[in-house]
Order: C-alpha cells, then structure tokens, then sequence
C-alpha cells in the first residue's frame, strides 16, 4: 500500500502548471501593425493598435519590437462596433438601465521567421455599462482592452 501511495505522489509531480511559453522556441519578438477600422466609430484603430501593443508588452511572452526585427508580425481590423441596450428599469418609463458594447476585428499573424502564416481569426469582446455611472467612450476603451488581451490569447494558444 505505502509503494501505491509513494507512485501516485511521483505520478502528481509530474502534473503541474509551466509559467513557460506555448510559442515555439523561435518565436521571441512580435510587431503590432496599425490597425484599420472599417466601422463607422472613429478612434478604434488607434485604440486597438495601442492596447495590443500594450498587451504584449503586459504578458512578456513576446517583446514588442519593429517590424524588421520581429519574429511575429500581427495585423488587425476593427470589423464590427455596436452598442445595444441590455436592460431597462422595471418603472413605467422603462428607461435603459445598462448597455453593452461589442468590438470584434480580424487578426492576421504572420511567421516571418518561416515566412508562413501563424494565425488567422476573428477576436471579439463585450463590456455591459451603467450609462450613469460610465460613458460609452470609456466602454468602448475596456472593451477595446478586452479585445487586445483576446487577442494576446488567441496567438498564444494557436500553436
């Protein structure tokens, strides 16, 4: 009983959790294009190009680094930007009580260690907002924000 005891503990160490990369070992730079926006919501390229640039900087995973010199280059668009009303108060004016913003883009990333396609996909991100207590610029901003992280996301998993 003692030696099953002692394989299971031997077993359980092997499991764990890595703080290391997912990436291949190539991959260790990535450049952040500016991203277009094909909404109708100005400011969101901008946005989305500094949050993503910021993200990667966050995560550590990859350094943010110019185009020549990186391993990674990813590129994105803003594709769709809406906000819609998600609750209403339950007086007789039904007044919008909350909303919700969706920002999704495009990302396309390219290897260009390998001269080939690493990641091609479609990231989105929501934030629900109490219009008295937050605008709609500063939604869109988090929302903006979620979508870099998601997208940080989606590069690490791909491989």
């Amino acid at each position: 009983m003692r030696g099953f005891a002692l394989g299971i503990l031997l077993l359980a160490g092997c499991c764990g959790y890595s703080t290391r990369s997912l990436l291949p070992s190539h991959l260790k730079a990535v450049a952040v294009l500016p991203a277009a926006n094909t909404t109708t919501q100005p400011g969101l390229a901008e946005a989305l190009t500094d949050s993503l640039a910021a993200a990667f900087t966050a995560d550590r995973t990859l350094r943010v680094t110019n185009t020549e010199a990186a391993d990674l280059v990813v590129s994105t668009t803003v594709s769709n930007y809406s906000r819609t009303a998600s609750s209403y108060t339950g007086d007789s004016v039904q007044a919008v009580s909350a909303y919700e913003v969706s920002v999704s883009a495009q990302v396309d990333v390219r290897d260009q260690t390998r001269n080939e396609q690493f990641y091609k996909g479609t990231a989105s991100a929501r934030v629900s907002y109490d219009p008295n207590a937050k605008t709609e610029e500063q939604a869109a901003a988090e929302a903006i924000r979620k979508l870099a992280s998601e997208i940080v996301r989606q590069v690490q998993i791909t491989w």
